[in-house]
């Protein structure tokens, strides 16, 4: 917030006199620029649609709003709220664009203060549009200090609860209008009177509804973790090495924050199981980017909505945004103009320059599963922290995602055979894998006897898995990789070499390959 005042401070000073302010919050707008009219020792005047000007009688009517402002003389600021729908009036616009010179004449300022960016080109000149960020840290803290105190006024002994868990709460509402985080605070500490880590969830229960209402981002509730992805070990490993860094001991010592990471690789290999888990890993809440809804909405252009999107995350960062399948929203033949994409180019190009130039903490978990529909500016080296290839799992790493889901369904792993399962599933995905052991549980239980290894290898004999439907595409996505991005996994051979006990040497090179 001190940060755009400083730079409204800094247009108003250099000659700017109509300013467009994107935000819901009018009451916030409104605080905020009459501090800066009261330091620049001038009035404000405000105007809606239903109101009127506060001074006149032009409700209903944007141009004779703009009328209104000729006819005052004297320096001010006018606000006009929710003046974006007059914009497509060609008379508007033009009123507009006659009234600058007056403006600067009488040192007056225009601010157009709207949740929607309607820019007419005439106007592209001399209009300046800057965002109002949502409540920071400190303004919530200081809406929930008040509730705080008008509910202890009101009960029988006074409210108290810890800095820890107030800090807590403040936490959970980043992202949330002011009015939106007085409502959920009041909500959460009248339904738990005693409130207390535990009820943290009746705030991001809220939030989660908050944030689906707006179409654009979903909150995704995450239980999985590492220990449920099978495999990966080198993934997993890089991850772990990172739990810390967004720690004020990982600024301290000179890290930079990360930046996010791009899985490629084959699908149903677990590549959207393990963004769910880093969430997990890492205790940030998970933002899931759903291409269809930012990019396909009619409410907006693509470009208006993923700018609200990247907004909407740096406001709850630090968070994962995770984005499964990216190639589908910006494939290249859609972002490089091949098609009628000229909104999703756009879109692109300012979500690339997001993820290159964006300062908040807001890391980026990318899948992807074909390379052909991939535009090469995506991969290009700064996007991402590091690109991993994830293959399919090899023997070693079958026997453990069999192990991982006959366990998630209540069977012993060491009941079965586990070796054998691994070693007649060769070119099975993870989710293949999973799928077999719940034919065979179909067939058991129709059966009216308990599973075994058998079911399962004859559920794996009668599925004929994705590796040999689409074998090109695999191995064009390993030859792309071989060369451009890290392996996911421990090599076979590897897991050979270690587990003998011998050391990699010169004289054995091919073993470690």
């Amino acid at each position: 917030m001190k940060a755009l005042e400083q730079e409204l401070r800094l247009l108003i000073s250099s000659g700017h006199h109509l300013i467009y302010l994107l935000s819901f919050e009018e009451d916030r707008a409104r605080r905020m620029l009459e501090k800066l009219a009261q330091e620049a020792k001038t009035k404000i005047v405000g105007w809606s649609a239903a109101r009127g000007i506060e001074q006149g009688a032009a409700a209903g009517v944007g141009g004779a709003a703009l009328q209104e402002v000729v006819n005052n003389p004297d320096p001010a600021w006018f606000i006009f709220y929710d003046f974006h729908p007059f914009l497509d009036d060609p008379y508007v616009v033009r009123a507009l664009r006659e009234l600058h010179p007056t403006l600067v004449r009488r040192r007056q300022v225009v601010f157009l203060v709207s949740p929607v960016a309607r820019i007419p080109v005439e106007l592209e000149k001399d209009l300046v549009t800057l965002d109002l960020p949502a409540p920071a840290a400190a303004e919530l803290g200081k809406i929930l200090e008040g509730i705080i105190v008008a509910l202890g006024k009101s009960r029988a002994k006074p409210l108290k609860l810890d800095a820890g868990l107030k800090e807590k709460m403040v936490r959970a509402a980043l992202g949330m209008t002011e009015r939106e985080a007085q409502r959920v605070f009041l909500r959460a500490l009248t339904e738990h009177p005693e409130f207390q880590d535990e009820h943290l969830d009746a705030i991001l229960s809220q939030k989660k509804q908050i944030i689906r209402q707006q179409n654009l981002l979903e909150f995704y509730q995450v239980d999985e973790d590492l220990e449920e992805l099978g495999g990966l070990d080198l993934l997993k490993d890089w991850l772990k090495s990172r739990s810390r860094a967004f720690s004020a001991e990982a600024r301290k010592y000179g890290l930079p924050e990360p930046r996010g990471l791009l899985l490629l690789g084959i699908q149903g290999c677990g590549k959207s199981l393990c963004a769910k888990a880093v969430s997990n890993l890492w205790r940030l809440p998970l933002l899931r980017f759903d291409s269809s809804l930012v990019l396909g909405s009619y409410l907006a252009p693509p470009e208006v909505n993923i700018r609200r999107a990247m907004q909407l995350a740096e406001s709850i960062s630090p968070c994962v945004l995770w984005i499964d399948e990216i190639e589908k929203g910006f494939s290249a033949s859609l972002v490089s103009g091949r098609e009628a994409s000229g909104a999703i180019s756009r879109a692109f190009a300012s979500f690339l320059v997001w993820l290159q130039e964006r300062k908040k903490a807001v890391y980026v978990i990318a899948t992807a599963n074909s390379i052909s529909e991939l535009p090469p500016e995506l991969v290009r080296k700064g996007r991402f922290d590091e690109i991993f290839f994830v293959d399919l799992p090899k023997v070693h790493e079958r026997e453990e995602i069999f192990a991982i889901h006959l366990k998630k369904r209540g069977r012993a792993p060491g009941d079965f055979e586990l070796k054998a399962l691994a070693e007649n599933s060769e070119g099975f995905s993870g989710s293949e894998i999973e799928q077999s052991i719940i034919a065979a549980m179909y067939e058991a239980f129709t059966g009216a006897r308990e599973l075994n290894s058998q079911d399962i290898l004859k559920a794996l004999s009668e599925t004929v898995a994705l590796s040999e439907t689409m074998e090109e595409q695999v191995e064009e996505l390993r030859s792309w990789a071989k060369n451009r991005a890290r392996p996911a996994s421990l090599d076979t051979k590897l897991i050979d070499l270690l587990s003998s006990g011998k050391t990699p040497g010169p004289d054995r090179p091919g073993e470690c390959t």
